[in-house]
């Protein structure tokens, strides 16, 4: 399959514009911003590190954000306008203007990508950290990786999806899960050990990592469990794609 920079560029132009235009796409990802810095005002500063489970008020908020941020925003920034492009009729249009479907999902991708990444990085001194105390390189490829796995899922909702209601309503229990992951984890352990196997589960080992000892220690688990996320994304991603297109619902 041929891919075109400039039909890629001229998608991702068209793909900032609604962004701009249409403050509504980035009202998840503004959301993440503003629950971590109300709930920073609301809840105690606790930093507990020695004896029972550490907890840290800044690290429970930094992972709440982070999963708000990637799970809502990237799926919902990825499903919402395929559907909606669907049930308008404009990405038949688009499909039949020489515009493959690679070209059409990176020219996409891009400015969902850079909004996930930038707000993962602010997240950091909102939730009361500061870079300092973050393992950057580490941080950076967990929340990264975990990101593009959020906006697969999303494309995949938007190809099977006929409409908006649809692609939502199908969103919806992912979404619950994941949110839930931070809180599901301090209450339940066996339901804890099984989060972990969720890319939502190794973002909050890596938040709750930053409570102990302030070190994020990449091992086995963790980068398999995102491997395996990613490329079982990747994987059911190409056979919808191959079997519906992007403009069938």
């Amino acid at each position: 399959m041929n891919v075109s920079l400039r039909k890629i560029n001229a998608i991702l132009q068209l793909k900032i514009k609604l962004i701009v235009g249409n403050l509504s796409i980035l009202f998840a990802p503004i959301f993440s911003i503003l629950f971590v810095v109300v709930m920073k005002q609301l809840m105690p500063n606790v930093d507990v590190g020695e004896g029972g489970v550490p907890f840290s008020t800044d690290t429970f908020l930094l992972s709440f954000g982070l999963i708000f941020n990637i799970a809502i925003s990237g799926i919902s920034m990825s499903s919402s306008p395929i559907a909606e492009e669907k049930e308008k009729n404009t990405l038949r249009v688009l499909m039949t203007s020489s515009v493959n479907g690679l070209e059409y999902f990176i020219g996409t991708m891009i400015p969902t990508f850079v909004i996930l990444v930038t707000v993962n990085m602010v997240l950091v001194p909102i939730s009361g950290l500061s870079f300092s105390e973050v393992p950057l390189g580490s941080y950076f490829v967990v929340t990264t990786v975990a990101s593009l796995i959020s906006i697969v899922i999303g494309y995949i909702i938007g190809i099977y999806a006929k409409n908006q209601a649809q692609a939502s309503l199908v969103s919806t229990p992912i979404l619950l899960l994941l949110t839930a992951t931070p809180v599901l984890r301090i209450f339940n352990e066996d339901l804890a050990n099984i989060l972990n196997y969720t890319y939502g589960g190794v973002l909050a080992n890596l938040a709750e990592s930053l409570s102990s000892d302030g070190a994020y220690q990449w091992n086995l688990h963790d980068s398999a469990v995102l491997l395996v996320w990613f490329l079982g994304a990747l994987g059911i991603f190409v056979y919808a794609y191959k079997k519906n297109g992007i403009d069938q619902g």
